[in-house]
C-alpha cells in the first residue's frame, strides 16, 4: 500500500463504513495512510479485512449513530484505543428503500426515521468528535449530503429536507469550529451506482439519470471517496463551509 504522508498517523472515523460508499471512503482513507474506524449497525468485517490485506489498520465498531449513549461510547472507544481523532466522515444515511410519495402521504414515523438517520446522526457524531478535535486544535469533518438539495426532488420531501439540513449544518459548524483549526465540508453526490442502488433502483432509471449528466458515465463509490479524501487532506487546508457536488454535472442547468 502506498500511503500519503499527509494522512499517515491520523485516525479517521467513517460512519456507515460496512458497505457501498462508506466502505469505499474507508478504504480510500486507509490507502492514504489513515487508521480507519467504521461505526455501523452492521459489522464492518469485510471493510477491515480489505484494509488490513493491503497493510492498513482499521477497526469495526457496531453501533447506532442515532443513539446518543451509543455514539458517546463509540467515540470514547476510539480515543481509548488510538488517543486521537483527526477526521470524521458522516456518511451513514437512509436513501435506499424509501418509498417515493407526495409529502402529504408521509406519516410522522417515516419522517422521523429519515431525519434521525440523516440529520440526528450528523449532529451526535460531530458533537462527539468536536471535543477531541478542539482540544487538539485541528480536524476535518466531511458530511455526505446529496445533489437533490439543489433542485428539490419531488415525492421525496423527507430525504430532501434531511440532506438540505446537512448542508446548513456544514456551514454553521464551519463557522463555529474554524477558530479551532477544524474544517467542515460536505460532498453532495448524484445517484451513485453501488450494490445497494443496483438492487433498489431500476436500471432504466439509473441509465436515464446518467444520460442527464454532462459526464454520462455512472457515478461510482470511488468518485465520492476521492472527493472526501481530498477534503480530509492537507491539500484542502483552506477549504471549509463548502459543498462539493460530485454528480457528473447533472445540476448544471439547461444548456
Amino acid at each position: 500500500m502506498v500511503a500519503d504522508a499527509g494522512l499517515t498517523g491520523q485516525v479517521a472515523v467513517v460512519t456507515g463504513g460496512a458497505r457501498a460508499i462508506g466502505r469505499a471512503i474507508a478504504e480510500t482513507l486507509a490507502g492514504r495512510g489513515a487508521t480507519v474506524v467504521s461505526i455501523d449497525l452492521s459489522p464492518s468485517d469485510a471493510t477491515v479485512a480489505a484494509i488490513e490485506a493491503t497493510g492498513g489498520s482499521a477497526l469495526s465498531i457496531e453501533g447506532d449513530v442515532t443513539d446518543e449513549t451509543g455514539v458517546a461510547a463509540a467515540f470514547e472507544q476510539v480515543l481509548e484505543r488510538f488517543g486521537r481523532l483527526d477526521v470524521l466522515v458522516n456518511n451513514a444515511g437512509l436513501f435506499a428503500g424509501i418509498e417515493r410519495r407526495p409529502f402529504w402521504e408521509i406519516d410522522l414515523a417515516e419522517w422521523n426515521r429519515v431525519l434521525d438517520v440523516n440529520v440526528r446522526s450528523v449532529f451526535l457524531c460531530s458533537r462527539a468528535a468536536s471535543g477531541p478535535m478542539r482540544d487538539a486544535g485541528r480536524g476535518r469533518i466531511v458530511n455526505i449530503a446529496s445533489n437533490v438539495t439543489t433542485f428539490g426532488m419531488a415525492n421525496l420531501l423527507h430525504y430532501v429536507a434531511s440532506k438540505s439540513a446537512v448542508v446548513g449544518i456544514t456551514r454553521s459548524m464551519a463557522r463555529e469550529l474554524g477558530p479551532s483549526g477544524i474544517a467542515v465540508n460536505a460532498v453532495a453526490p448524484g445517484l451513485v451506482t453501488t450494490e445497494i442502488t443496483e438492487q433498489t433502483v431500476p436500471e432504466q432509471y439509473r441509465r436515464l439519470v446518467a444520460e442527464g449528466q454532462c459526464l454520462q458515465q455512472p457515478i461510482l463509490p470511488a468518485d465520492i471517496a476521492e472527493a472526501v479524501t481530498y477534503l480530509a487532506s492537507p491539500e484542502a487546508r483552506m477549504v471549509t463551509g463548502q459543498t462539493l457536488l460530485v454528480n457528473g454535472g447533472a445540476t448544471m442547468g439547461p444548456a
